[in-house]
């Protein structure tokens, strides 16, 4: 096909056209972007990225305009950047490889921009390589990529509101990340305020920052605006993608939580429950974890309230799933579970939890207080049982163990 395209080219250069003028170099270039626009919208990324090194090497060597060399650079970065995998961890050392090479191609278009004082080329490398340090989540190179795109941004002489909020947006995230959660609250509510203006109230949009923003101003224990975002984004959810869809969900388990760090138990565990419920109706592969903390989470509440019957039931629900792993969340339901049954008077049924407990705290590495404290507060309830000839074998064991570790004594469960 491109040979017959020279040909019919080479054959109007020979009778005088018009197209005489034009530099053959040039159609074999268009040629090369055409299939390489072809392949993106397919979304076939190596078979783009193929037909750009091809278009680039030609730019250079014909000594394009910047322009065009910089378009085809972004383009590639582009390109690469969407191949690689940052959720896959099997994949991360070839993740890493491919945004490497699109950070490479990204800083050659920035490098030409800056030769040719083009600032507007300039700001579209930044935002591009934004992209890339979020995927790669490089937050401190991140915060002075958005910060620098944010500058130059502004000075440019139509100024995208759109990528504007969304620069503000990423330096929030940032600065939020590398803990600067103090510098990172002005920039979220600047954020908010411009989605609003430019994408308006109830879009989706507006929900996936919202549910971002509550997430932060919960970690940085502003309760009250976590909570208004979660409210907001659960509202413009359910209208969207109705009361049961995944983004519904999740803006409820968030303001769960918050409602109980804030101290608001009851309107915690009334969202909890709904949550369960929801979770239980789409029950799947995918939300059974989900379903698991959620039941210890609101096992805790009702342990509070001295609902031990109802705890009860959510804790052994959530080992069935904790099992699968194994790990601390285990042992730790484990031992939740038997101080419940040790307030219920059910000491032999605590003592069972707390040796199931045991066995995982010994299966896990670097756990030996966890494991003492543990053997310890099974000798006090052998001491409640009467069982002093169990409960004097244990703690000599514990003061072995004791010695091995060279752990500090462990104070005995009151």
């Amino acid at each position: 096909m491109l040979n017959l395209f020279k040909s019919w080219q080479w054959s109007l250069s020979s009778t005088g056209s018009t197209a005489k003028s034009r530099e053959p170099w040039t159609l074999d270039r268009n040629w090369h972007r055409s299939e390489a626009e072809r392949h993106l919208k397919r979304r076939d990324y190596p078979a783009a990225e193929r037909h750009l090194l091809l278009a680039i090497a030609e730019a250079d060597q014909r000594k394009a305009s910047a322009k065009q060399r910089i378009h085809l650079r972004l383009e590639l970065a582009d390109a690469k950047r969407r191949t690689a995998r940052p959720s896959e961890p099997d994949l991360a050392v070839q993740t890493e490889r491919i945004l490497g090479e699109a950070e490479t191609f990204a800083r050659q278009a920035i490098a030409i921009a800056a030769e040719t004082s083009d600032i507007d080329e300039y700001v579209n490398g930044l935002d591009l390589l934004g992209d890339i340090f979020n995927d790669r989540k490089a937050w401190p190179e991140l915060e002075k990529v958005e910060e620098e795109a944010l500058r130059l941004g502004a000075k440019l002489d139509r100024p995208d509101p759109l990528l504007m909020a969304k620069r503000v947006h990423r330096l929030a995230i940032a600065r939020h990340r590398n803990g600067h959660g103090e510098h990172s609250l002005p920039a979220l509510e600047k954020s908010l305020q411009l989605h609003e203006q430019n994408y308006g109230p109830n879009s989706p949009k507006l929900a996936e920052l919202l549910y971002e923003a509550g997430v932060i101003y919960r970690t940085e224990g502003e309760h009250a605006k976590a909570q208004d975002c979660f409210r907001r984004a659960l509202n413009i959810s359910s209208s969207d993608s109705g009361f049961e869809s995944p983004e519904a969900t999740k803006n409820l388990q968030q303001l769960a939580g918050s409602l109980e760090e804030s101290g608001d138990l009851d309107g915690a565990a009334a969202l909890y429950e709904r949550c369960l419920v929801m979770k239980l109706r789409k029950i799947g592969v995918q939300h059974i974890d989900d379903v698991a903390n959620m039941q210890y989470s609101l096992a805790n509440l009702h342990v509070g309230w001295g609902n031990l019957a109802r705890a009860r039931e959510l804790l052994s629900d959530s080992i069935g799933v904790f099992k699968h792993d194994g790990g601390v969340r285990l042992a730790v339901t484990y031992e939740t579970l038997a101080q419940i049954e040790e307030r219920s008077g059910r000491y032999h049924s605590a003592l069972k939890e707390l040796e199931n407990a045991g066995k995982v705290w010994l299966a896990l590495k670097d756990r030996n207080s966890e494991l003492l404290r543990n053997m310890n507060y099974r000798a006090d309830l052998l001491d409640q049982l009467r069982k002093t000839k169990e409960s004097s074998q244990l703690r000599e064991l514990i003061a072995e163990m004791q010695q091995v570790f060279r752990a500090p004594s462990v104070e005995t469960t009151s």
